[in-house]
């Protein structure tokens, strides 16, 4: 869906002190070099600038995020994916997918993917982060202790159709003054009505969960999103932009960090305190000193490949490249973990989002209306307003369970009222229902490593999808539940029939080549730097986010997560950034 040039350019979210320029950065030493101005890199920028004595440049390869209509206005999400503010990314071949390549997003802009993505709030079960600590082999990462970054990072905000949200929510879930405005979906209509009977009358696994950031992600229940006044909340807009007139913070845009060099050593570790900048490859570039410490918060490709080409990785990868080997670090990275996805479609009797693609006018007048007070169907994110997230049945696959515990799942429904854009384009005719299926605690790993020593060469992504066999009876097992659920009677006068392949499905070999076939991934890479206790043999970071076997080297970012939350992972990276900023600020 393409509109009309509109107002939203106009509106003031990213003051004007911000460099668009490497050459134009002011100084040449900060006692801080945050390197990516996304997700983490947003909130570490204004938490570590509280202090008015600790200076911080911000180094964002991307865009600034002011003003594009995309980003700004929730519903039109999708069409931030695969444009200028994506860094599109392409995996190899998958053997696990039929030897396809699979498109992976992440947010080439300021706030990172919490810029592009669908906005959907959800901290993770309290086993997720207990299974952080027990990982990390600190206590600091378990619930009980990083519930005060959870009331540090979002607040519950009335949805913006001002419908009553009781048995939707839990207020008592959510910080009172939280940095981040979290709601409810508005406009809610028949299909929300139809799940929320249908999961009461089954129960069980599919019980209604009142809200899934109240510690328990089971159940069927509502997504609640980052959206603020009708616009999209992400880290950029509600951490980096009130920072901005801060002298003490520095942020510049169009801007790669190609290596980190190291300056002597200490107790026979590299010490890391030089950033070198520039803009392209024909640009000459430029050093800036970090006098206290590097933080790489750039995410699950970025932070790894800038690793290795700054001599930390697996030794065999580097000197491959002739690339000195200041850090063998084997697990540099391995543990690439991301959560497969696959679209069903359905027709349906009702009145859905499609028309809003199909036809032009109809849009340009939703955003009309959203312009003027920020309100209508432009204020819904694209991605569904209910889900479902199941535990396997009892038995399955001899009674493995992947998942951090009995409060997470393995896998997850989402219910959306319109056509998906994952797969095929939206066709000419017909109203649609999407249930996209999830595999959230899959088993199958895989890597990233360079392809060259230059920064500017796209590393190798393999993202071992569908190798293990739990995984794929998984997806088969959620695509079964998927059509007991849509069985119920709740459905009938609404429900149609699946349409296109998913019509044809009958054996469990049919569901395993569908998904195969078909599935991508939710974005939600993450491991290419995990922590673990112990050396090198056991991690890249240690519980404080320190690189092991170096010293003034930092990762705060989605690549250091031992362990892959059963949910959707953007306000665990705002969590794990709140808790990475007290640990630098508890350092000096």
């Amino acid at each position: 869906m393409k509109l009309l040039p509109s107002f939203v350019a106009l509106l003031p979210l990213v003051a004007a002190e911000l460099y668009t320029s490497y050459t134009d950065v002011p100084d040449s030493e900060y006692d801080f070099v945050v390197i990516g101005g996304g997700t983490a890199g947003s909130i570490l920028a204004n938490r570590l600038t509280e202090d008015p004595n600790v200076s911080v440049l911000v180094v964002e390869a991307g865009l600034d995020n002011a003003g594009i209509q995309d980003i700004i206005v929730p519903f039109l999400a999708t069409n931030a994916l695969h444009s200028e503010v994506d860094w599109n990314f392409t995996s190899t071949p998958q053997v696990g997918c039929l030897n396809r390549t699979i498109p992976l997003s992440r947010g080439f802009v300021l706030g990172g993917s919490s810029s592009i993505n669908f906005v959907t709030w959800h901290r993770g079960s309290n086993d997720v982060w207990d299974k952080f600590a027990e990982l990390s082999g600190d206590s600091g990462w378990g619930w009980p202790a990083m519930k005060k970054y959870n009331d540090r990072a979002g607040r519950l905000v009335p949805p913006v159709d001002g419908h009553n949200g009781t048995g939707q929510a839990l207020p008592s879930a959510y910080g009172a003054e939280g940095q981040t405005e979290i709601c409810l979906p508005s406009y809610l209509g028949r299909l929300e009505s139809i799940v929320t009977n249908v999961s009461t009358s089954l129960g069980g696994r599919w019980h209604y969960n009142v809200d899934f950031n109240d510690g328990d992600t089971t159940g069927t229940g509502y997504f609640l999103s980052a959206v603020a006044d009708g616009a999209r909340d992400g880290a950029a807009t509600a951490y980096l932009v009130p920072a901005l007139d801060r002298p003490n913070l520095d942020v510049v845009v169009h801007t790669r960090v190609t290596k980190l060099y190291s300056n002597g050593t200490v107790d026979g570790s590299p010490v890391y305190s030089t950033v070198e900048i520039t803009h392209d490859p024909q640009s000459a570039p430029r050093n800036i000193t970090a006098n206290k410490e590097i933080i790489l918060a750039a995410g699950v490709y970025g932070t790894p490949q800038i690793l290795m080409l700054s001599g930390i990785g697996p030794q065999e990868t580097l000197e491959s490249l002739n690339i000195p080997v200041q850090v063998n670090s084997p697990d540099v990275g391995q543990h690439l973990i991301d959560h497969p996805l696959l679209p069903n479609y359905y027709l349906v009797n009702a009145t859905t989002t499609d028309e809003i693609t199909r036809d032009t006018s109809f849009a340009n007048n939703l955003l009309e209306q959203w312009e003027t007070n920020r309100t209508g169907l432009l204020v819904v994110p694209p991605g569904g307003n209910m889900a479902a997230f199941l535990k396997n049945p009892d038995g399955f696959a001899d009674g493995l369970d992947p998942s951090a515990g009995p409060l997470s799942a393995n896998t997850e429904l989402i219910f959306k009222n319109g056509y998906a854009q994952f797969g095929p384009p939206l066709p000419d005719d017909g109203n649609f229902m999407t249930i996209v299926a999830a595999l959230v605690s899959p088993t199958s790993r895989g890597y990233m490593t360079l392809q060259s020593s230059s920064i500017w060469d796209a590393p190798i992504i393999d993202l071992g999808m569908f190798t293990t066999d739990y995984d794929i009876q998984s997806m088969v097992q959620v695509l079964k539940d998927s059509e007991l659920f849509i069985s119920q009677p709740a459905w009938d006068g609404f429900l149609i029939g699946p349409y296109g392949e998913r019509a044809t499905l009958v054996t469990d070999e049919d569901y395993a080549n569908f998904a195969r076939n078909h599935s991508v991934t939710v974005n939600h890479g993450m491991g290419t730097a995990r922590m673990g206790p112990g050396g090198v043999e056991n991690g890249v970071v240690d519980a404080n986010l320190l690189v092991k076997g170096a010293k003034g080297l930092r990762i705060i970012d989605a690549s250091v997560f031992p362990h892959i939350p059963e949910n959707h992972i953007m306000a665990n990276v705002f969590l794990l950034a709140e808790r990475g900023a007290d640990l630098v600020k508890s350092s000096y």
